[in-house]
Formats: C-alpha cells, structure tokens, sequence
C-alpha cells in the first residue's frame, strides 16, 4: 500500500508531518469524527498545531478526494472510507457511524440502473440513513420518528 505521504502527493498536496497526522487518524479509526475532535487527537502529538490547520487540512483532503464530510445535526464529520457505503445518522446524539451488516443494497451497482432509465450519469453515491441510534433508542425519552 501507499504511504500516506505518497497519496498526499499524488493528489497535487504539500506533505506536512500535521496533514500526515490528520489524515492518519482519520484512516486508523472507524469513526467519524468532528474536526474538533480531530484536533484534540492530533494536538496529543503536535502540541502548537492550530484548529485552522485541522479545518484548512480536512478541506484540502476532501478536495483532493482523499475523506468526504457528512453532515448529521449542526456537525460536520469525516470520514476517509471513500468506498461506497451507507452511513448512519443519529438525530439524538449527532453520532456518525457506518452499516457493516450486509443489508443487501449494492451501492455500486445503482448507478448503471439510473443512468438506464433516466440518462442521468452520476458521479457519487452516497447513502445516509437518519434515525436514532441503538444506544439513544434505549435510553432517550423522546425519539424522532421517521415521516411516511
């Protein structure tokens, strides 16, 4: 595999031990976590990095098609996983998570279907299901429910 610096470089991005750091943690965890809480991580090792580093860094690698940003609650989260994959969303506690049961959807294959039927040629799939998450569901008094 390539290194982290090698991909950052393939990407046109200036290698800097902080983006090396940044980017490392977000391919090491399987959550997804908050720029804020990416920079509490990253500081344990890079004591004077700045929150702007970590914010201009994650926009660099989401530009460069290294992590995408997912949106749950007033959050943004990060997610270096570029594989297609569905993402659950927990309206409660603003918990980012992925779906690692086999639920029988092929992401991939809704593209071609799509642009058979209707010609639409679609560069990204992404799928987010939003809800509450199985810890919040037993433990909040009031739950949002889905509208059919």
């Amino acid at each position: 595999m390539d290194s982290m610096a090698d991909r950052l470089r393939a990407k046109g991005l200036k290698v800097t031990p902080q983006r090396v750091a940044i980017y490392g943690l977000l391919l090491d965890t399987n959550e997804h976590p908050t720029a804020e809480r990416l920079w509490e991580e990253v500081k344990k090792e890079h004591v004077a990095v700045s929150f702007n580093t970590v914010y201009t860094t994650l926009h660099a690698l989401i530009e460069a098609g290294l992590i995408q940003r997912l949106h749950s609650g007033n959050a943004a989260h990060y997610d270096a996983d570029m594989a297609p994959h569905v993402h659950l969303s927990c309206q409660v506690c603003g918990e980012v998570g992925d779906c690692s049961a086999d639920i029988g959807i092929d992401l991939l294959g809704i593209s071609p279907r799509v642009q058979a039927a209707t010609g639409f040629c679609t560069e990204k799939v992404e799928l987010t299901l939003y809800g509450c998450c199985a810890h919040c569901a037993t433990t909040a008094t009031s739950i949002p429910r889905a509208k059919h």
